[in-house]
């Protein structure tokens, strides 16, 4: 009887090993000796041909710039229809709207607003900048800048009964926008451009632009009245580029955000409020410039005072998207962002179903700063801390899924309690941050690092979810970068051995740059359900994973 309750014994010891992410030094070995690959699935590096990577366009995307040229992107979303305006790439002098319902396939619609030209006060050539789309009260109102008859940029709305227009000039009572730009900033001798509307939650509307004067280009922002007055007493200075705020332009610090040769530019505003706190996002260095990046500065109320986050001797501590690289030539940084992304910048940020994104535009020569290139639009995922400070997993040259409104599928792992072994911050496997920017001071610290030998991590769910893929994101380090891993568990026979990374697109060992937010990403045809899934990595030196995602419904 003693050696049957023994061997009982013994029996669920194997049996905890075999089914926990603890074990030993046998635990690969007799774990991988069972482990049988029963799943239908599709390892995406395997379908690389040189140039490209084949997936279902119903779960992933990938920002190949190609499908929408639109520099200058606003997203406006009604009922599963997105909208997207900005700068026509066809014709300057009108504004052109794509709409999409699954960010696949596209429509445009041209010239949804067409200038009076000569019965109104745009010029001929009206050159319309950055368009923005709303709907207050049932009317949709669309702000932009144009030139008017003497080449100076304006300010002005127009409105609509439906998003698609026609858009006509607002006349009502002493409004007359066929006449003049509505939006005149208190130094008429100025250019105007770029201007957005912040709602906040008590109602009240600000508007938000940049002005082009002698010195720099900087951001002001304004209370409005109604989406078609404001409330001038409120005009306020809030951005300069380089300085940490508006009240403090003498010394600028923040030298990244004034990276190109000649007038320093802060434009492109977008407020979000997250946390109790306003965050005025803006884009600095000019369109043209692969330094064409989003920054950020926060403040307790809609029109400041804004500070940028900053410490001394750190850099691009304010960055939101965008290259994090630097002016100076002999640099391992300079060309390191050549060939993944260039110029991006001039944003929005919009949902998703439940899911906030950011989308902007991007060179379509991704080696840029050569000169003009065209501009398409992309969009990847925006996310907040513990204290609400948002960050952005982007900008993003690889295969990513899609938000759960448009696939049904969304991500579980933040769900998820973690074990593992061998491994150290293990927490930040679920927590939706991907370090991208590695040439910030902290980061390192902020991706899940694994010792030599065998190490495992378990994510466990406290319910079966169907599950449809899994991406595992790579360390933004070169000398951390994995190459395989050993398996994937979920458990009941569905295991995938060895998924690949796709090494030849996402790594340059010349410039040692991994893509950001590059990862193995496997796609399963037939579906299964699971409660748990262990990951397995051998290495032979130390190495590192940024996040897991795993797409289950």
């Amino acid at each position: 009887m003693r050696k049957i309750i023994s061997t009982l014994l013994l029996i669920i010891m194997i049996f905890s090993v075999l089914t926990s992410c603890g074990g030993n030094k046998g635990y690969p070995e007799s774990v991988e000796s069972q482990l049988k690959e029963n799943v239908d699935y599709v390892d995406h590096t395997s379908t690389y041909d040189g140039e490209s990577l084949t997936y279902d366009e119903t779960m992933w995307y990938v920002n190949k710039l190609d499908s929408v040229p639109l520099p200058d992107p606003y997203v406006y979303v009604e009922e599963g229809t997105y909208y997207i305006v900005g700068t026509s790439d066809r014709d300057g002098n009108v504004i052109d709207c794509y709409t999409t319902e699954d960010f696949v396939n596209y429509e445009r619609h041209t010239a949804v607003y067409a200038p009076a030209n000569f019965d109104g006060w745009e010029a001929a050539k009206a050159d319309i900048y950055a368009p923005e789309l709303y709907c207050f009260d049932g009317i949709y109102y669309m702000y932009y800048s144009a030139k008017d008859s003497k080449g100076i940029r304006r300010n002005s709305v127009v409105a609509a009964d439906n998003p698609l227009g026609p858009y006509e000039p607002i006349q009502k009572g002493s409004v007359n926008g066929l006449a003049e730009p509505l939006f005149l900033d208190k130094n008429q001798n100025f250019d105007v451009l770029d201007i957005t509307v912040f709602v906040d939650d008590d109602g009240e509307m600000y508007m938000y632009y940049s002005v082009a004067c002698n010195e720099n280009q900087h951001i002001v922002g304004v209370k409005m009245k109604n989406p078609y007055e404001v409330d001038w007493s409120t005009y306020t200075k809030i951005v300069e580029p380089g300085a940490l705020n508006s009240t403090n332009t003498i010394l600028k610090p923040l030298t990244w955000e004034m990276f190109r040769e000649g007038l320093p530019i802060a434009e492109a505003p977008f407020v979000i409020k997250s946390g109790g706190k306003y965050y005025m996002t803006y884009s600095v260095n000019g369109c043209w410039n692969k330094y064409y990046n989003v920054c950020y500065a926060v403040s307790d109320s809609p029109l400041g005072k804004y500070e940028k986050p900053y410490q001394s001797g750190s850099i691009w501590t304010n960055l939101l998207l965008g290259y994090p690289g630097t002016n100076v030539s002999t640099s391992p940084l300079y060309n390191q962002w050549a060939g993944f992304a260039s110029g991006t910048a001039h944003h929005c940020f919009f949902k998703v179903g439940d899911q906030i994104m950011i989308g902007y535009h991007a060179h379509q020569n991704r080696d840029s700063n050569k000169g003009y290139t065209k501009r398409y639009f992309a969009f990847d995922y925006i996310h907040f801390d513990e204290n609400g400070v948002p960050f952005a997993n982007g900008p993003t040259y690889s295969i990513q899924p899609l938000p759960e409104e448009i696939s049904s599928y969304k991500n579980i792992a933040p769900f998820a309690t973690v074990k593992s072994e061998n491994v150290t911050n293990a927490g930040a496997i679920n927590d939706n941050y991907i370090v991208d920017c590695y040439n910030l001071n902290d980061e390192a610290a902020k991706e899940v690092s694994l010792g030599t030998g065998y190490s495992y991590i378990e994510l466990k769910f406290d319910k079966e979810y169907e599950i449809g893929g899994i991406a595992i994101y790579n360390s933004a380090y070169y000398d951390k970068v994995l190459g395989e891993i050993e398996y994937i568990d979920f458990g009941n026979g569905n295991a995938i051995l060895y998924p690949q990374f796709c090494y030849d697109r996402y790594v340059n060992d010349e410039t040692e740059f991994v893509f950001p937010n590059s990862a193995f990403t496997v796609e399963i045809v037939n579906t299964f359900r699971a409660d748990h899934v262990v990951i397995c990595v051998k290495t032979e030196q130390a190495a590192a994973l940024n996040e897991i995602v795993i797409l289950g419904r």
